[in-house]
């Protein structure tokens, strides 16, 4: 299934697992043409996807760097090499949490909660992975 937000089980099963541990999320991400918001007055302005992605980045990255998490890695995905067509990104996000308490907390906020409109109406779907670090 393609979308852009977790599921009630998803939520259920971070907020189940070890709170205290870091773990980095990995965000595959696809954007829209043009972002598709839920109030006509925010489609007027004609946003690209990424535009709109970029409005929700202005609020949830500061929040990560308040939290003592990180960007670990941001890129541009230039060439499928391997899979379909359905697993072509448009961006890779890595972000560093320094645990799952801390993240859940930025995901409950009300500024963060609101900035979410913006993601919605900029990507078509996004993938995550909640990852252990190995290295």
């Amino acid at each position: 299934m393609r979308t852009t937000e977790p599921s009630a089980r998803q939520l259920q099963e971070i907020s189940n697992a070890e709170l205290d541990e870091s773990f980095d999320m990995i965000n595959l991400i696809k954007y829209r043409a043009v972002a598709i918001y839920e109030s006509e007055s925010e489609n007027l302005k004609g946003r690209t996807g990424l535009e709109a992605y970029s409005e929700y980045t202005k609020v949830a990255f500061p929040k990560i760097i308040e939290l003592g998490g990180s960007l670990a890695y941001r890129g541009s995905c230039d060439h499928q090499f391997v899979g379909d067509d359905s697993q072509d990104y448009d961006e890779l996000i890595v972000v560093r949490y320094p645990s799952r308490r801390a993240y859940l907390g930025m995901f409950n906020s009300p500024e963060y909660q609101a900035a979410i409109m913006h993601r919605k109406a900029g990507l078509e779907f996004r993938v995550l992975h909640e990852s252990t670090p190995q290295l």
